[in-house]
């Protein structure tokens, strides 16, 4: 689910997380990725994180480590739910800008670097 009130292609940014979930064995998840502005994403990232000021995409697990994912019960049927990705819009346009890349494009690499800390790999 990609929830956005600003101009996104959901449809590549969806064919995106599906991507990079099939490229580890994944096939059968969920994540929620939410596009947001400044003034949300400072907030999630002082308030749950303790970090200041805006950043450009943050992740929330569902799950503290990668093995958890199928020892969680679920109802039937119903895939997992690795956690939550929080891109922020007016970052993504500014480094589109720097980089010389769509904006969607930019969101596509927020997405898969958010995927990457939901399935368990980090960096300092």
């Amino acid at each position: 689910m990609i929830g956005s009130r600003y101009p996104v292609d959901r449809d590549q940014l969806k064919q995106k997380v599906t991507e990079v979930l099939q490229a580890h064995q994944l096939n059968n998840a969920q994540v929620d990725v939410s596009i947001v502005g400044k003034r949300k994403i400072k907030q999630l990232n002082e308030q749950q994180l303790n970090h200041q000021g805006v950043t450009d995409v943050l992740s929330f697990p569902q799950h503290q480590k990668k093995n958890q994912i199928n020892h969680f019960p679920v109802p039937k049927g119903e895939p997992p739910h690795l956690g939550d990705i929080v891109i922020c819009y007016p970052v993504a346009v500014q480094a589109a800008k720097r980089y010389g890349k769509m904006v969607d494009d930019q969101l596509c690499f927020y997405i898969e670097h958010g995927l990457m800390h939901l399935l368990g790999y980090h960096h300092d």
